[in-house]
């Protein structure tokens, strides 16, 4: 029981560093990607608490367990809020629409979720409300990796991103499926003198751990790109009020900045399309104009010296 208690611990830390993440980007750059991304964690959230009440808490397991064979609305609304939001966040990455057909598949969704629980209690009736959910995280899969190579425009990370997403949709959604078959026909029990449900799947679980993942590394590696942004503007800023302050012509500069990235001569002439000769010109010209200034400092601070002291 420790091991369970400490392994739900870890997930709800896990996802709720993700979201926490993800508030952030979105207050920080108002893309509506990171908002449905912190709505979709916020239900695994939910979800996730859920699951551990009934696994540690006898009296709410049995209560929930009773509920959610005739009318369980609170799986329906975290079954249907992530669908949806998983729906807006593989179009966002594709940059695509969501289109009315999709819309009406969420509807649908909703809807079969909201009839299977009228059947009568059996293990069918319980695999089938699961059913569409697999199914649907399945078609998200196919409808994302299809769509990601018809597009052309795509960043490396939008790319990256996109497509271990759609891979990991496809291989989920079925390994959830066959887990729920397995788990609903031969461990569970739905009699109406005792109804045993295991309300927890690895397969899921290692799919939402994936997603935080790979968010986590989104968000990280943004993070120290961004912060290594400002330190190279600064360093370019720097570089040309050194231009301006010795009066470096254009081509000198060009010269210059290569001379920082300790190119050779003949490297610098073959990247400029200059002769090599016209490349020593120039670095001959650039240290003149330096040490001509160094000497024209050292003179000032020497008469102001001789003044002080007299």
């Amino acid at each position: 029981m420790i091991a369970v208690f400490l392994y739900n611990i870890l997930l709800i830390v896990l996802y709720a560093l993700t979201m926490a993440l993800s508030i952030h980007f979105f207050l920080r750059r108002k893309q509506p990607l990171f908002l449905f991304l912190t709505i979709y964690l916020l239900f695994f959230i939910f979800d996730n608490a859920i699951i551990y009440m009934t696994e540690f808490i006898n009296s709410f397991a049995s209560s929930y367990n009773e509920t959610f064979m005739s009318i369980p609305v609170a799986k329906t609304i975290i079954y249907v809020a992530n669908a949806y939001c998983s729906l807006l966040i593989i179009n966002h990455l594709l940059k695509r629409k969501t289109s009315f057909y999709q819309y009406g598949l969420v509807v649908v969704l909703t809807l079969w979720m909201s009839m299977v629980p009228l059947l009568q209690n059996s293990a069918t009736k319980v695999w089938l409300y699961y059913l569409p959910n697999q199914l649907f995280l399945i078609y998200l899969g196919v409808y994302g990796w299809i769509h990601l190579k018809k597009a052309v425009d795509f960043s490396t990370a939008r790319y990256f991103y996109t497509k271990w997403i759609s891979l990991c949709s496809i291989l989920f959604g079925l390994l959830i499926l066959l887990e729920d078959s397995y788990v609903i026909y031969w461990v569970d029990q739905y009699t109406i003198l005792n109804v045993k449900i295991n309300n927890r799947n690895i397969c899921e679980d290692i799919f939402s751990m994936l997603v935080c993942f790979l968010l986590l590394h989104f968000f990280f590696k943004t993070e120290v790109q961004e912060e290594q942004q400002p330190i190279e503007e600064q360093e370019d800023l720097q570089f040309q009020l050194f231009c301006q302050h010795y009066h470096f012509t254009q081509r000198e500069q060009e010269i210059c900045q290569l001379l920082l990235e300790h190119k050779s001569n003949q490297q610098i002439a073959d990247e400029i399309f200059l002769s090599l000769g016209t490349v020593k010109t120039h670095i001959h010209n650039i240290n003149q104009v330096i040490e001509a200034y160094e000497a024209f400092n050292k003179s000032g601070k020497l008469q102001a010296e001789v003044s002080s002291a007299v």
